[in-house]
């Protein structure tokens, strides 16, 4: 990739629609303790579009409530306040993002990976007494906005890795590196500075493919945090949740050097892993309003 194209492709970043101003402040609300269910609800409801999709949501058979649900203070009562956070988050992501996507491979099966990530990473986090599962959510969720970008706006390139980690079976990342000097981390953090996201959330972003020891370049690069990202989108391949672009003969494993820093074992991790097409069967629901 010629550094035109690179530094082209930087402004075209720099033009990207921001997310919608609820995303920015539900990010906000949920980083301030004082924050309450009536805060929440009004700052979902001033976005019609996102509160009728919420509603049909979480009226769906997919959550089997025992009420029908007509407001969303009622729908943060029975659901619970984060878990209407994290939903209008994605339901924002998408919306921003969906007129930017070529499709050149399955893009509800990409959201079912990054989704998948998202509440892998939430879970793990719990499991390691880990205390920002809200950012951890938000990391999980778009730790491959940098891919949705490439396909957009450097598509022959996005092709081109596709086409190499297929031919040879191996990840979309180790392509990228076959190919070019810049791969879909770097970009993903340049869109997440951008976006102005948490700090957390942006190492997440651009560190999930390194190792501790290749982590450099922010305050938080070294933070298990990112450890917990790293282990959960290695997770949900071998679960095989979704497709991320890597090639269908690569075969991820969950190794011991992931282990390194947290508290948790891979027995955990597997079992957590076994666990998660009940959470996903909720996250179908969300892609059919969402794509």
């Amino acid at each position: 990739m010629k550094l035109s194209k690179i530094k082209k492709t930087i402004e075209t970043i720099r033009e990207l629609p921001t997310l919608p101003l609820v995303a920015n402040k539900i990010n906000a609300i949920l980083h301030n303790p004082k924050s309450s269910v009536s805060d929440l609800s009004k700052i979902i409801e001033k976005d019609q579009s996102i509160t009728a999709k919420v509603l049909k949501l979480v009226n769906s058979a997919h959550y089997g409530l025992p009420q029908k649900v007509s407001n969303i203070n009622q729908a943060i009562v029975l659901l619970g306040y984060r878990n209407i956070s994290y939903i209008v988050m994605t339901l924002s992501v998408f919306d921003t993002l969906k007129n930017v996507w070529k499709r050149s491979f399955d893009r509800r099966k990409f959201w079912v990976h990054s989704i998948a990530v998202g509440i892998l990473s939430q879970k793990l986090a719990k499991e390691c007494d880990f205390l920002l599962v809200d950012d951890i959510f938000t990391s999980g969720l778009l730790h491959d906005l940098g891919k949705v970008f490439i396909d957009a706006f450097m598509h022959e390139e996005f092709e081109a890795i596709i086409q190499k980690a297929e031919n040879k079976g191996i990840s979309y990342i180790d392509a990228e590196h076959e190919l070019f000097d810049v791969d879909h981390t770097m970009i993903g953090e340049w869109m997440a500075r951008t976006w102005r996201l948490p700090l957390h959330v942006i190492a997440g972003i651009k560190h999930h493919h390194h190792e501790i020891e290749k982590r450099s370049g922010l305050t938080l690069s070294q933070d298990p945090f990112i450890d917990i990202i790293r282990l959960a989108d290695i997770g949900i391949k071998v679960g095989k949740f979704g497709h991320s672009g890597d090639g269908s003969k690569y075969q991820p494993k969950l190794e011991k050097a992931l282990f390194r820093r947290l508290p948790i074992t891979k027995d955990n991790v597997e079992r957590i892993i076994a666990d998660l097409p009940k959470d996903l069967t909720k996250t179908e629901a969300l892609l059919d309003l969402a794509l």
